[in-house]
């Protein structure tokens, strides 16, 4: 497991925890990233200060700190292919 910080661009990952004060817990499940959401690093700011992900059809900007908070474990192939089964039955 590593933080969404260390996750490279491109690497599709499952959400596999989310630390941090309840107010930070809670907001980050308004925004979708909760336990079990495979989200994609798309992009680093040009001096590191966020992350730009997908998350479901969307995107979003996290600071840094912020995604430090975020645990992952990336998605295998064969696991992303089950998914996508899935989600369009």
């Amino acid at each position: 497991m590593l933080s969404l910080e260390a996750l490279p661009p491109g690497t599709p990952a499952q959400i596999a925890a989310v630390a941090g004060p309840p107010t930070f817990v809670e907001r980050m499940k308004e925004l979708g990233l909760v336990e079990g959401t495979v989200i994609t690093v798309l992009r680093r700011s040009l001096f590191g200060g966020t992350l730009q992900i997908r998350c479901g059809n969307g995107t979003l900007a996290v600071r840094l700190p912020f995604a430090t908070a975020i645990c992952v474990e990336p998605v295998t192939q064969s696991r992303r292919l089950r998914e996508s089964i899935w989600q369009a039955v």
